[in-house]
């Protein structure tokens, strides 16, 4: 009742399920302005169609969607985490088998710069590992540490990470501590998988700007690592004795450019 409908109409909304398996009753009305009130008139099975068709689309939709962008790397969360995990792993390494100091350089540079000290769990994770491990967040401290490591990154120039055993700086300093190129080490897969489940493997302890601001530790080595010869290091008794070493010095390297330049 209040509708008027038409003969050729109601045809067409008859006849149409049996022509199209996967009839959708709502697209009726676009043919056909009056058969709109038949749309639940259908047989089940068109409308079960219409639903089995609708629900293939959506999923054929959903398949197309781009996959969600992984969170952004929070250097600030990946350090304090690191830091614990340092606390707890270095009483664990008495002996410091597990343990290193990291230095970063930029390929085909000369010097050297101090990182800070990793840790990996006593019988879990080896040494090399435990820096692998806390490779973007070592490496990422380094730039900041260290403004030429980041001018080299925005260079585009690859940064490595160098190991030497522990607590070792004024050894490495002394130039008779070699460093150890971690380019050819590589972690596990069983070990990977353990760190991405969530298992503490391995710590580190990132070195800090000097009081005064300046950036920290740093050494100019071969390209290899090993130092040519040690560093004569001499202590002065008073100020007039370290006064007349650095005179010593600076005459020392005016004779050798000197030299050099006789030799040109």
């Amino acid at each position: 009742a209040g509708f008027a409908f038409c003969s050729k109409c109601m045809v067409f909304a008859a006849l149409l399920p049996a022509f199209v398996p996967a009839f959708d009753p709502a697209f009726v009305p676009a043919f056909v302005p009056h058969a709109a009130p038949f749309a639940g008139l259908l047989p089940a099975s068109a409308r079960a169609s219409a639903v089995v068709a609708k629900a293939a689309k959506r999923k054929a939709a959903a398949g197309k969607r781009k996959p969600a962008k992984p969170a952004a790397f929070d250097l600030k969360k990946a350090m304090l985490v690191a830091m614990r995990a340092h606390q707890d792993l270095w009483r664990l390494d008495p002996q410091r088998e597990c343990s290193r100091d990291v230095y970063v350089r930029a390929d085909g540079g000369s010097r050297f710069f101090f990182a800070g000290k990793a840790v990996g769990a006593a019988g879990r994770c080896d040494a090399a590992s435990a820096v692998l491990l806390q490779k973007r967040a070592i490496l990422e401290h380094a730039r900041l540490l260290h403004p030429e490591l980041e001018q080299m990154h925005r260079l585009s120039r690859p940064l490595q990470l160098w190991a030497a055993p522990a607590d070792s700086e004024v050894s490495v300093a002394r130039k008779v501590q070699a460093l150890e190129s971690l380019e050819g080490a590589r972690l596990s897969r069983a070990m990977r998988e353990d760190a991405d489940a969530g298992a503490t493997l391995a710590g580190f302890d990132p070195d800090q700007p000097e009081s005064d601001g300046r950036a920290g530790f740093s050494v100019r080595l071969p390209e290899d690592g090993v130092p040519v010869a040690p560093l004569e290091v001499r202590f002065a008794s008073s100020v007039a004795d370290a006064e007349a070493m650095a005179a010593q010095e600076q005459e020392a390297m005016a004779a050798q450019q000197q030299e050099a330049m006789a030799a040109q």
